[in-house]
């Protein structure tokens, strides 16, 4: 009989363990999710040391994020002014025939520290937060970036296809989405003769998002050096070279990976 209590009494300990311990892991799935800020005092008092411990971590996390944030937008306004002011002084070197070769070294010098500061302060601001899990509806921003690419290359009159399911969503910030779709996009709609096709499937080994055109493509000896920054195939249009560069970061800050290669749209 005594036995028979004494297990009693342990089967009611551990149930009531395990049922506090199952309402802390729905509450640490609701702050990963962003649903909710910081854990709940509605705990045990021998858990609450704990969910105090969390709370700070979070908090301080959170703090730390805005903090990283606002000393990046102080460096850009910071550094946008004297960068003009060279350039501007660079274009007046120009004007005078024997300085043109200086004015040269000097403009080129002046763009590439403008990639540098670009580059940087794009992918720290797109770094992804490391408590929290964000979840995006994949298909809403796909077509609202497509939308916008049709408007900017209505003379192409670009066929997009999207193979996406209604209600996907993925594991990323939305803003790192918008960043890693727009310049994937922009490169297929640029390049493309006059189809992009989008594509996402899911399955037990993992998740894969497929932009594709059917432009010149890319060729296998320059699929590496084009992910590096400041690196760019297409030299008749203006830009900096740090997109493809920025989309290799965002995707390897989720754990993920960017490949290149022959789409049977016959481009990239």
């Amino acid at each position: 009989a005594a036995l028979a209590v004494l297990l009693g009494l342990l089967w009611m300990g551990l149930t009531w363990g395990l049922r506090a311990l199952r309402g802390l892991s729905q509450e640490l799935d609701q702050v990963e999710a962003g649903v909710r800020d910081s854990l709940s005092e509605e705990h045990p008092s021998e858990l609450l040391r704990l969910t105090d411990s969390l709370n700070r971590l979070l908090r301080s996390e959170r703090e730390q994020r805005i903090r990283y944030r606002d000393s990046l937008d102080d460096l850009a306004h910071s550094l946008k002014t004297p960068l003009a002011v060279l350039q501007g002084v660079s274009e007046n070197i120009a004007k005078r025939p024997e300085d043109v070769e200086q004015a040269w070294v000097l403009q080129s010098q002046i763009e590439r520290m403008s990639q540098q500061i670009g580059y940087q302060l794009q992918r720290a601001s797109l770094r992804k937060s490391g408590l929290v899990r964000h979840h995006v509806m994949l298909r809403p921003v796909v077509e609202s970036l497509c939308n916008t690419l049709d408007k900017v290359y209505r003379d192409k009159q670009v066929k997009a296809t999207l193979d996406l399911p209604e209600h996907c969503q993925v594991h990323m910030e939305e803003g790192a989405l918008l960043e890693m779709l727009g310049n994937l996009l922009e490169n297929a709609y640029r390049l493309c003769l006059s189809e992009v096709r989008v594509s996402f499937t899911r399955s037990a080994d993992g998740d894969e998002l497929c932009v594709e055109d059917d432009g010149p493509g890319v060729p296998q000896s320059q699929r590496a050096r084009i992910l590096e920054r400041g690196e760019r195939l297409d030299r008749q249009n203006p830009g900096q070279g740090i997109g493809l560069a920025v989309v290799k970061d965002i995707i390897e800050s989720y754990g993920a990976q960017l490949t290149l290669g022959d789409s049977p749209l016959g481009g990239a």
